[in-house]
């Protein structure tokens, strides 16, 4: 691993503060949705819209559940109505998709080319895949970044009077479920970026109990000299319990 950074798990979460206006139920089917996407960029410190673009929203509402699909455009354009637009049909709810709208929109996606930048262009992308996901529609809003704070060894302590001072990550996985089977042990643990055959990359490890509890592995490579990335999600460990909702 070429230049690593180890973050701690605060370093994930939004770092400014933005003002979001209350929610408003949205009408049934496909509909422009009446919130912004640009307010999850705008909540991570290292991150920037570029300034020909802006990121705007589809919004899918059917009995409480809702998903959503975010575009970036031209920032002189307005999305059309979902009924002037071509659908994507291999995808899920086949979303409308604008013809002036680009193919990523993290290619509309600016910043300072720090490690802390591709964290949170990684955070970020998630994010904004959920845009206006409700109910049966959610799925990365149950992820918790791991460790769970930023002293792992503190948090075992808090419930644990005896923890051998050789502490392992093993341990602490251990600590926070019993898994039925991990397949590896993560040599670190916390989210961390290093460059891969000259590419930027952010590791960092999520729980998921929805359905069953999933220890899971992403892996975001980045393109050079951009913020547009390949995911890769590995289970590496599952164990029993979970929610169904």
């Amino acid at each position: 691993m070429k230049n690593l950074t180890v973050f701690t798990a605060s370093a994930t979460r939004p770092n400014l503060m933005v003002n979001s206006a209350d929610r408003i139920e949205p009408t049934a089917g496909w509909s422009i949705s009446a919130e912004n996407p640009e307010e999850i960029i705008r909540g991570f410190s290292q991150l920037t819209i570029k300034k020909e673009y802006k990121l705007r929203g589809y919004q899918y509402f059917s009995g409480g559940n809702g998903n959503g699909i975010v575009w970036a455009i031209p920032v002189s354009e307005e999305l059309p109505h979902p009924d002037f637009c071509d659908r994507l049909d291999e995808m899920f709810l086949s979303p409308p998709k604008p013809e002036v709208a680009l193919d990523d929109f993290m290619a509309a996606i600016d910043g300072d080319r720090s490690p802390l930048s591709y964290l949170q262009a990684a955070i970020a992308l998630h994010e904004l895949h959920e845009f206006g996901a409700m109910w049966h529609g959610c799925s990365w809003g149950q992820d918790r970044i791991l460790p769970f704070t930023d002293d792992c060894k503190e948090e075992m302590l808090s419930e644990i009077d005896d923890i051998d001072a050789g502490f392992r990550i093993e341990d602490y996985l251990n600590f926070i479920h019993p898994w039925d089977e991990l397949k590896e042990i993560p040599d670190i643990l916390n989210p961390h970026f290093y460059y891969q055959n000259g590419k930027p990359t952010v590791v960092f490890y999520t729980i998921n109990d929805i359905g069953y509890y999933k220890l899971c592995r992403y892996t975001h490579t980045f393109e050079k000299e951009s913020y547009i990335q390949k995911v890769e999600r590995e289970e590496i460990g599952a164990g029993d319990g979970g929610i169904i909702f």
